[in-house]
């Protein structure tokens, strides 16, 4: 077993990443301000903004360095990794919908309230690709 620390990084990132979107919860449970909602809209941006971090500065220059070994992946090995890879895609482009609609009008009509049928979906694919991607990492890491 060898210890990555670029990998074990990432790990420890996406997991803030996720205790972020779990704390920024509860601002959103308590909605009896639009402070409250602020927090929650900005605790979401920055677990967003903890993922692309991640995605862009290590995630993919790995992916496009380990080209030749990704392609000795058996089958189920490959499909696993397209799992991750599309539930990420679909995660971060359904969390920057919602941002939008919150950063458009942030105090006004609260439009990301308007977007809030898909903060669940976000959150369940995110989680999913997240475990995912940690069963690939300790996977390779065994």
């Amino acid at each position: 077993m060898t210890l990555d620390f670029q990998g074990n990084l990432v790990t420890a990132i996406q997991i803030i990443a996720l205790l972020l979107l779990t704390i920024g919860v509860y601002p959103y449970r308590i909605r009896t301000k639009n402070r409250n909602l602020i927090i929650h809209g900005f605790l979401s941006i920055t677990a967003l903004a903890l993922n692309l971090a991640t995605v862009f500065y290590v995630m993919i220059p790995v992916f496009l360095s380990e080209v030749s070994p990704i392609s000795n992946l058996t089958f189920l090995q490959s499909a696993v990794v397209l799992v991750h890879v599309t539930f990420g895609v679909v995660a971060i482009t359904m969390g920057f919908v919602i941002i939008v609609f919150w950063v458009i009008h942030p105090l006004g009509e609260l439009n990301c309230s308007k977007a809030w049928r898909l903060m669940i979906p976000t959150f369940a694919i995110w989680l999913l690709s997240l475990i995912v991607g940690v069963l690939i990492y300790i996977y390779e890491i065994l």
